[in-house]
């Protein structure tokens, strides 16, 4: 098998490239604004002025108030923040937080940890699509729930969550909500307003902006602890200096992907749908994993019956194609295992995760490569081997 020097990137649910408008906007703050924002002079004030310009268009993107934006690191550090921050400020009404079972482990760790502190802790599951119960989430609740945390759309198997009606059952019950956005944000109409959310994860890596920054939107009135301590940044709210070019170039990023949410989706349904026609019409036994219609546009995960997810990704990227297997030997997918899928159907699943710069010539070049691979794994897998000699017998 020779090496390829063409490379197809089918992994944007990871990152995605840095725009180049996003890029352009940055510039400036790199190396001519590159005052401290928090510092009172001349220079420090148009610091702040690009970064209260970037605050203003994330929060626009999700119908919010500027005030309630508060920049950090990124996906991690916004759930940990939302819910050890959450947790802490509202402890004393209660100790008693509701989570589902395939959240982020941003999430689920953070849970862990709040353990160890005296709180008690529901993980509520998941139908066979993926699909977060809501009938879970109402038997779960009790008089010292304070906070309920549900993702948006799961960034495995694309599945998008009854995100209203769970919301509204959980403010109708006076608790506090939180969801992660993170692969919603740009792909979905998001309104913290129409919806009611009290708080919202975003992150700049998967919306074509720079890595390593993100938001956490907390509703004006929710009470929230920092989980940094060291200065009175963000409010007081969040410590530390913050990444000026990477706020800039995460506004700009958000204005972009939310100016036309509508024409995002379908061209991502265009990309996905042709991907996965072609694969099912060319391969057999294929499957889909997820909602089949309630999902994200830019995401297939698909399992490939007897084939190592593994291996086919190595043999992928020796062809150029660049993509994940959630599940793999040493870390099983715990959200497919939450599903329901068998072992056999965890170890061969692999997720392709489509940007906008994919060309239909890409994904017909992948999906040749595909056909010569899943029939050369197929033919090696000591599991086709073994259902042949049990109908030989």
């Amino acid at each position: 098998m020779e090496e390829t020097n063409r490379i197809i990137y089918f992994d944007s649910n990871l990152a995605t490239y840095c725009n180049r408008e996003v890029l352009q906007e940055m510039m400036p703050v790199f190396n001519s604004i590159y005052s401290n924002p928090a510092s009172n002079h001349a220079y420090g004030r148009l610091a702040n002025q690009y970064v209260e310009t970037a605050r203003q268009r994330v929060a626009r993107g999700i119908n919010a108030e500027k005030n309630e934006i508060y920049f950090t690191s990124g996906m991690v550090e916004s759930n940990n923040w939302a819910i050890l921050g959450l947790a802490r400020a509202n402890k004393e009404k209660g100790k008693h937080i509701i989570v589902s079972k395939i959240e982020d482990k941003s999430i689920l760790l953070a849970c862990k940890q709040l353990e160890k502190e005296g709180f008690t802790i529901s993980y509520v599951g998941c139908d066979d699509n993926g699909i977060v119960s809501l009938s879970q989430i109402m038997g779960a609740m009790k008089q010292d729930t304070i906070l309920v945390s549900v993702q948006v759309a799961n960034g495995e198997v694309a599945t998008i969550q009854h995100l209203n009606a769970i919301a509204r059952t959980v403010k109708e019950k006076d608790m506090i909500f939180h969801c992660d956005a993170t692969y919603a944000l740009g792909l979905m109409q998001l309104d913290v307003k129409a919806v009611p959310i009290d708080a919202m994860t975003l992150t700049s890596d998967v919306i074509y902006g720079p890595k390593g920054v993100g938001a956490l939107f907390v509703k004006e009135g929710i009470n929230i602890e920092p989980i940094l301590y060291g200065d009175d940044a963000e409010c007081g709210k969040r410590a530390g200096n913050l990444n000026v070019p990477g706020i800039v170039g995460f506004g700009k990023a958000v204005e972009l992907a939310t100016a036309d949410v509508h024409q995002n989706i379908h061209k991502h349904k265009i990309v996905r749908d042709y991907f996965v026609r072609n694969v099912m019409e060319k391969i057999e036994n294929v499957s889909l994993n997820g909602h089949q219609y309630q999902r994200l546009p830019n995401i297939a995960n698909l399992t490939f019956d007897c084939v190592d997810n593994e291996a086919l990704a190595v043999m992928l990227d020796i062809n150029g194609i660049c993509v994940t297997p959630i599940d793999t030997r040493f870390e099983p997918s715990y959200v497919l295992k939450e599903m329901r899928k068998t072992p056999e159907q965890m170890h061969s699943s692999i997720r392709f995760s489509f940007g906008r710069n994919i060309k239909k010539e890409d994904i017909d070049y992948v999906v040749d490569k595909l056909v010569i691979l899943v029939k050369r794994l197929r033919e090696l897998s000591p599991l086709r081997k073994s259902s042949k000699d049990k109908e030989a017998k």
